[in-house]
């Protein structure tokens, strides 16, 4: 059976999704759902009538939230904004600033130092791009204005108990556009379970406080998955007659049999003797280079799902760290495709019994999976990536 409260709020939030024309009573209506849901989860109802008093939708965030990037970034495109030599310098630069802190917390945690510099790079460049949104005016508009509704209803919630519970204002929790705040961007629910008071004073400050950003992000990477060992990542070189579709994240051998199969690392040096489950991929295809994907690369895509943002952060740590960049170039003519392209192409695979998503012009695991049965079908390297080419190619065969 429902429970009642969370029966009232999907009444609100379905009529106001229903709506042809926005009416703000029903943005106060929603609200107060919110607000039930809230109270009933130990939220004081002042704390959760100040945060919402005049309360309005913002129409930037909605704007944001609708807006979708026309072409899906090519592994090359999106390493390259991500990992560039200022970047490196800088975290070099901040490693050698913290490293007493982060020394520390590594021995607590299990987290290396150069991962922690490297998220907080991805994250806000260092903390020079932290957003200046309502956390809680953002997160409210899209739990009441789009479909998201219980995802952003919890998050709602979660922002309400972070002002109850951590002595700060609505004009004080600012972060992006979708309600991630601080340092290390962390969404309100994440701050509720992983924040740390590193400082001891009392609040947990993840916009000034390096201390309790850096103790954050090392409980909540312990507490997805992250555990001291081996990197996330390692660029490899694969032998000549390596099976290209071998190369993929659904398939896992033990380190040492990927090693057996004549998998080194990138320079010649051998692979870790372990047995830890592991995966190949080629983000560029076959031409461009391959990553070894060890335990915690899932850990670091329980941070962000997309597979490059993890990359981009095993890439980022290892130099940061003082090691190599990434030896193997990308394919200069590798071109990003349309999201129109992709949802062509999905449902063209599709017909050929391929994919069986409903298609969302995004490359995922599924759609890369799909590519690399058409390759194989068709006689080209199974590597699972799609080039104009190969598209173009499945354009004539399924009509």
């Amino acid at each position: 059976m429902v429970p009642l409260h969370k029966i009232t709020l999907l009444a609100a939030t379905t009529a106001l999704l229903s709506a042809p024309a926005f009416a703000q009573s029903e943005f106060r209506d929603c609200l107060q759902a919110i607000k039930t849901e809230a109270v009933r989860q130990g939220v004081p109802a002042a704390v959760a009538d100040q945060a919402f008093q005049n309360l309005t939708p913002d129409q930037k965030v909605l704007d944001l939230d609708s807006r979708q990037p026309e072409f899906t970034l090519t592994y090359g495109r999106y390493i390259g904004n991500a990992v560039t030599p200022d970047r490196v310098a800088k975290g070099q630069q901040k490693l050698a600033q913290y490293r007493s802190l982060l020394d520390s917390l590594q021995r607590e945690y299990g987290v290396p130092p150069q991962y922690l510099i490297a998220f907080w790079g991805m994250e806000t460049n260092y903390g020079t791009f932290l957003g200046d949104f309502s956390v809680v005016r953002s997160v409210a508009t899209l739990a009441c204005m789009t479909k998201r509704i219980a995802f952003f209803t919890n998050e709602t919630v979660q922002a309400l108990r972070i002002l109850a519970t951590n002595g700060m204002t609505s004009s004080q929790l600012r972060g992006s556009w979708a309600g991630a705040m601080g340092n290390m961007q962390f969404m309100p629910s994440t701050f509720m379970k992983y924040a740390v008071d590193r400082d001891g004073n009392g609040r947990i400050d993840l916009w000034n406080s390096m201390p309790d950003a850096f103790a954050s992000a090392a409980n909540f990477l312990r507490g997805i998955g992250f555990r001291p060992g081996l990197p996330s990542s390692d660029e490899v070189f694969l032998p000549q007659n390596f099976p290209l579709e071998q190369a993929d994240m659904s398939v896992e051998k033990p380190v040492k049999a990927w090693a057996a199969m004549g998998v080194r690392r990138a320079g010649g040096a051998a692979l870790p003797a372990s047995d830890d489950p592991s995966s190949i991929i080629l983000p560029a295809g076959w031409r461009g280079p391959a990553f070894i994907l060890y335990p915690n690369f899932k850990a670091v895509m329980n941070w962000n799902r997309s597979t490059l943002y993890a990359l981009a952060v095993g890439i980022l740590a290892r130099q940061i760290a003082g090691g190599p960049g990434v030896m193997q170039a990308p394919p200069d003519d590798d071109q990003p495709l349309s999201r129109e392209t992709v949802i062509e192409m999905q449902t063209r695979l599709a017909r050929l019994g391929f994919y069986s998503d409903e298609p969302d012009g995004l490359l995922g695991p599924k759609t890369r999976s799909a590519v690399r049965m058409f390759q194989k079908q068709v006689g080209l390297p199974a590597d699972g990536h799609p080039t104009p080419e190969l598209v173009q190619r499945l354009m004539q065969a399924v009509r």
